[in-house]
């Protein structure tokens, strides 16, 4: 599934809206890290005619794959316009989807659940589904201003209890998912087949002029008051011991990381222990190791065995849940160790069955988070110079190409076929 994030440059009641400021961060930022660390999506795109806003997009992890185009840039050109261009172009490339997710750069309230709930609606069979939100009022009581005075629009409801009144609801313009069949039938963004999203009240704010913006903000920090006040939370920060490596950094990462979930070699079953190094094993896996050596059982589990005692070292088999009532898939592995106070080196491998999917992207995108929370400001991998899925995924993560003498010497090799990347916060 795509993420279709449009975006174009040309607002002109909130000048650069897109980009603004919210709360500190560019507004966009919060759709693109909400996609990203739902898992949903195999692509996560911004569809824009501005370079300002594809930069911010590219750092937030976007992709921005082309610019649109001046035909769907205008002030008439609608989101199915955008949509249908952004088909076209990836198919142009040879590149499909099934079903599709427009999420609105302007919705610093969508949620990792939100969205998931739009693509296990999908899942269940519908066509479509978007975000919606009761009325805050009951609409059959609606009043009309006729010469000057006041009247109900429908004043056989005077007297009915506002709880006997059929609900209504309103886009709440957040996101919208649809199937690729569906949307080119009808046309449409939603069409008969269109489940709901429903969300709070709170959860809602249109931002088309200054004080929506203003109130969009006072909402953000009912919902989220951790993050309201940015000095207290600095001053917290220094009250607080900095967390070391040598205090065991790799036992404060979050094992539940959206979709994904982390289990350490060491707790891992003799059975999923063995399948683990069967896998690292495979031809097509171990050539694109740096130690492109099998490894014996003996070996494993000798060397599984001192991890528990090390804090500098974590081996995580990776599981991908894609329901919550299913078990897990086990996918694959990630490697973390110190090669400095607040670095990192990662490495990670994928079942063959589990590359291509786009799960690499998305966990890294959460476990470079999460490490950065922990106190992390570089994350070093090294690649072999013709492992093009892997420098790919370095330029997606927006990790920096480094020569070698400028890299920590605790993590130089002397083999002359690697790359060097770090990442920093």
């Amino acid at each position: 599934m795509l993420a279709i994030i449009p975006a174009r440059g040309g607002s002109k009641r909130i000048p650069g809206k897109n980009v603004k400021p919210f709360l500190g961060k560019p507004v966009i930022e919060y759709s693109i890290r909400a996609a990203l660390k739902s898992g949903c999506f195999s692509e996560v795109m911004v569809s824009t005619d501005s370079e300002e806003i594809a930069e911010v997009a590219l750092r937030a992890g976007a992709k921005v794959p082309f610019m649109r185009s001046a035909k769907t840039a205008d002030d008439y050109a609608t989101t199915a316009d955008v949509v249908e261009e952004v088909l076209q172009r990836y198919e142009a490339e040879g590149r499909t989807f099934d079903a599709f997710a427009v999420i609105y750069a302007t919705a610093p309230f969508i949620t990792v659940e939100t969205l998931r709930t739009g693509e296990r609606l999908l899942e269940t069979g519908h066509d479509s589904a978007f975000t919606c939100v009761e009325y805050s009022y009951p609409i059959q009581r609606a009043l009309v201003i006729k010469d000057g005075l006041v009247a109900m629009e429908h004043p056989e409801f005077l007297k009915a209890r506002s709880q006997d009144l059929q609900k209504h609801y309103h886009d709440a313009g957040q996101c919208y998912f649809s199937t690729v069949e569906a949307f080119r039938a009808c046309g449409s963004l939603w069409g008969a087949d269109t489940a709901p999203i429903v969300l709070s009240d709170l959860e809602v704010q249109d931002i088309d002029t200054p004080v929506d913006w203003q109130l969009a903000e006072l909402k953000y920090r009912l919902l989220h008051p951790e993050k309201s006040d940015k000095s207290a939370k600095k001053a917290d920060k220094t009250d607080k011991t900095p967390t070391t490596f040598r205090e065991g950094l790799f036992g404060k990462l979050p094992l539940e990381l959206g979709p994904f979930q982390l289990v350490a070699y060491q707790d891992l079953s003799p059975e999923v222990s063995e399948k683990m190094r069967e896998g690292r094993n495979l031809p097509c896996v171990r050539d694109k190791m740096l130690n492109r050596e099998e490894i014996c059982a003996d070996d494993h589990r000798r060397f599984v065995a001192t991890l528990a005692d090390n804090p500098d070292k974590a081996y995580f088999a990776i599981y991908y849940r894609w329901e919550d009532d299913k078990e897990p898939d086990l996918i694959g592995s990630l490697t973390l160790t110190r090669v400095g106070e607040d670095a990192v080196e990662r490495g990670i491998w994928l079942f063959p069955e589990s590359q291509g999917n786009g799960y690499a992207r998305s966990l890294l995108t959460l476990v470079y988070d999460a490490l950065s929370d922990l106190g992390v400001k570089e994350i070093y991998t090294r690649v072999l110079s013709d492992n093009d899925p892997s420098n790919a995924l370095e330029e997606y993560l927006l990790a920096e190409l480094v020569n070698a003498d400028r890299i920590l010497e605790a993590f130089q090799s002397a083999d002359s076929g690697l790359l060097y990347y770090v990442w920093r916060k």
